[in-house]
């Protein structure tokens, strides 16, 4: 016997903490390498918040920003997932516009002296 019990309660993930990356631009759909699709990021966000084994989230964010909507879509998953366990954001070089949208929604941000971050649209015409 390798010692761990079949009682182990575990759930699919197999860890502690979840780590989901958002990196690119913001876009709606499933998103590729590089870029992040709203699909996509809310789904991982949504399974790391189900998941049994996840004590806490952290999403690294590193976007410029992009759709609107698309952003919407993964603050509000951020929203839920903070309900139920802790959500960290760990911002990269940047996380503006949609990047700061979804970050700003967790329980805790960081981000390093040289972030690039804030302004949440300002398409006003005068």
């Amino acid at each position: 016997e390798d010692g761990d019990s079949s009682e182990d309660e575990s759930g699919p993930l197999g860890g502690e903490i979840a780590v989901v990356y958002a990196v690119g631009a913001i876009e709606s759909g499933e998103g590729d390498a590089t870029t992040i699709g709203s699909v996509t990021t809310a789904e991982a966000l949504r399974t790391a918040r189900l998941a049994s084994d996840v004590k806490a989230v952290v999403l690294r964010v590193n976007s410029p920003g992009g759709s609107a909507l698309a952003s919407d879509v993964i603050w509000r998953e951020v929203s839920l997932a903070k309900k139920e366990k802790p959500v960290v954001v760990s911002m990269g070089d940047v996380a503006a516009s949609g990047g700061y949208y979804i970050a700003c929604n967790a329980n805790k941000v960081f981000a390093n002296a040289s972030t690039i971050t804030g302004s949440i649209g300002n398409n006003y015409l005068f």
